[in-house]
């Protein structure tokens, strides 16, 4: 087996090759003067099951080109299979057309990735669409649901009231609610907009809380259930993203009310609670 991780995933591209006992190789990427890419592998693929480790987010057209260019190359050299381990996969949220004419993104985006024999991605956003193997049978997901509910166990001692800030987020912040053994209380809001949002008015508590979100992008409904606990005399607050896209000022939205903690599915200096372990154990999984 040969691990191949693009660069910003390197650290978890290596510690999935030392438990796995593989060969490890740091994608490179350049550009041409015309900012198409030019990509490299420093060690051969032929005759190796390579895995190709990436992160769609932050500029998921860029990353997917990246992507695909790797698999490519991995083809071109005789591979014997090419996995796909998207820690992030983007274009998700649309999985149904909303309105007439508008885009099913997530039906589409993942027929570019026919170079791969097998995408594992971990918490896609899925809510109409409950697998992804519905949307292709060389998808699969795994949840990083038990490494947050042993992040909190280690973390946080004594009483804690463990919110979903809506009811997409429930998938997530149940599943976790049910291991540590803890109530969970989902919020409702209605969208009018990427950025606007109105939220049903609940009674928090002034205890300490944990929210769990899958995906903090702008932040807003997450700066909604910060103001409303801290109207109602929350002193202690923690926010744990799945995936920390913290678009724009989003950071900035959470931090000011809340400590903010991810997972390192998207590198950043909030991102405490590592992945690999799930990557590992699906991957050998794969090999049984």
């Amino acid at each position: 087996m040969l691990i191949a991780a693009f660069p910003e995933y390197k650290e978890i591209g290596k510690k999935v090759a030392k438990a796995l006992k593989a060969e490890y190789t740091t994608i490179e990427v350049g550009n041409f003067p015309d900012s198409e890419f030019h990509l490299k592998l420093k060690k051969s693929p032929e005759h190796k099951e390579v895995v190709i480790i990436n992160s769609l987010a932050i500029d998921p057209d860029k990353k997917i080109i990246e992507t695909i260019l790797s698999a490519g190359i991995a083809r071109d050299y005789k591979a014997k299979r090419v996995i796909l381990v998207a820690t992030y996969l983007p274009y998700m949220r649309q999985d149904k057309h909303f309105s007439k004419y508008d885009s099913f993104s997530s039906k589409h985006i993942l027929r570019l990735f026919s170079e791969f024999d097998k995408i594992i991605a971990i918490d896609p956003h899925l809510h109409r669409i409950k697998k992804l193997e519905i949307l292709t049978k060389k998808a699969t997901e795994i949840t990083t649901n038990s490494l947050v509910a042993d992040y909190i166990k280690k973390q946080f001692k004594g009483n804690f009231q463990i919110i979903g800030p809506d009811e997409e987020s429930q998938q997530w912040s149940k599943a976790i609610a049910k291991i540590l053994g803890k109530k969970v209380i989902i919020m409702k809001k209605t969208r009018f907009g990427d950025k606007k949002i109105k939220q049903k008015e609940e009674k928090l508590g002034k205890g300490e809380m944990i929210i769990i979100d899958d995906i903090i992008s702008t932040g807003k409904t997450l700066e909604g259930v910060l103001k409303m606990a801290k109207k109602q005399g929350a002193k202690k607050i923690t926010c744990i993203g799945i995936h920390g896209v913290l678009a724009g000022n989003a950071a900035k939205l959470v931090t000011r009310h809340a400590k903010l903690i991810t997972t390192n599915t998207i590198p950043s200096k909030y991102a405490k609670i590592d992945v690999s372990p799930i990557i590992i154990d699906k991957l050998k999984k794969l090999n049984k």
